[in-house]
């Protein structure tokens, strides 16, 4: 794994991960990725909250026994999305994030989110956590519901040595659990509610037996279940706060027929010299022929992409269109203008 940092690449970390299919490579980068919600630049440090404590225990057990919530796996399912939620925060070089020991009183159970918090409660609370704004998880409900249905499924059957498999009537279980989550990011200095959303996971689970007792045993336990889509809804509301490593991946030209520069050239991407291969391939161009061009320009490009120059990848990308007429240099022109302002835009949101 090669990660590089530099002006040029700005927040761009890459790894090369050269893989060779029929008629090209193909190189793996992690790029940092611009988050859907531009915080503003001041904030640094967020404290997140646990802000769904019912406002009356008792009403809300029997809320929860009439949902076939038990008390342990609604807290269980809470504290698995605030953990993912600050993990994947903590992932992206965004943030400092710290987890308050505060439970506030908030919307457990609920359908729409609860009042805002006073502005004296948001000021109190980053205070205290010597934060810049506090996140707040303020209503929260999940279910879980097994459907079945008969059907042939198969059996391994086995004889001695020999094991061979047949088809039986039985039983599939699956196993549906959603959850509802919602998180407001509270700003004490503009006193405003940077963003409210409210995120819905669901995920599914099967199994198959012979009888329906068999198959609910197999079948993933409820209280994983609403954990596991509890993970998902708070690993998915950092991705839209928080600027987030992605992999992308770009194919390249690993031969020509007609000119032995390509795969000279792609032996050193190989093995991750990209500065010596873009030299190889810009040497070979003087006595190119179009076919060859092209893929020496466009293998060019992605040589750049790789090394974080984005202006100078869609430069060759646009030479190895209107120089050599290869289609796919024009299409990866379009791709890489996609590219900068999305670096452009992270830049913005990385900036102090």
């Amino acid at each position: 794994m090669i990660k590089r940092f530099s002006k040029a690449t700005s927040w761009c970390a890459l790894f090369l991960l050269p893989l060779l299919f029929a008629c090209s490579k193909s190189v793996t980068m992690t790029r940092l990725m611009p988050a859907p919600v531009s915080v503003p630049n001041e904030i640094q440090k967020i404290v997140i909250v646990d802000r769904t404590k019912p406002q009356n225990e008792t009403i809300s057990i029997i809320e929860g026994m009439m949902t076939g919530e038990l008390p342990f796996e609604v807290k269980n399912s809470i504290q698995a999305t605030l953990s993912s939620l600050q993990q994947n925060l903590n992932t992206s070089p965004r943030f400092e994030i710290i987890r308050a020991n505060d439970r506030l009183t908030g919307g457990l159970f609920g359908q729409e989110f609860p009042d805002p918090l006073s502005w004296r409660t948001v000021g109190q609370l980053c205070q205290k956590y010597q934060a810049d704004a506090v996140l707040t998880l303020e209503m929260f409900s999940s279910d879980f519901i097994v459907t079945d249905k008969q059907q042939m499924i198969k059996k391994v059957i086995t004889e001695g040595k020999t094991r061979r498999t047949i088809e039986v009537m039985g039983y599939r279980l699956e196993g549906i659990a959603s959850v509802s989550a919602g998180f407001r990011l509270y700003d004490p200095q503009t006193r405003s509610i940077i963003d409210q959303q409210r995120f819905e996971k669901t995920n599914t689970w099967s199994a198959e037996a012979e009888t329906k007792t068999q198959a609910m045993a197999l079948l993933i336990a409820k209280a994983d279940a609403t954990r596991i889509v509890g993970e998902m809804a708070g690993a998915g509301y950092a991705s839209k706060i928080a600027p987030m490593y992605r992999n992308i991946s770009r194919q390249f030209y690993p031969k020509s027929k007609t000119h032995p520069a390509v795969a000279q050239g792609a032996r050193f991407a190989d093995v991750g010299k990209w500065d010596e291969a873009i030299e190889v391939w810009e040497d070979a161009l003087y006595n190119a022929d179009d076919k060859s061009g092209g893929m020496l320009c466009y293998d060019i490009a992605v040589a750049y992409e790789v090394l974080g120059i984005l202006e100078l990848a869609k430069e060759w990308a646009g030479r190895a269109y209107t120089d050599y007429g290869l289609k796919k240099g024009r299409d990866y022109v379009r791709t890489l203008n996609y590219e900068i302002s999305r670096e452009e835009l992270v830049n913005q949101q990385m900036s102090q």
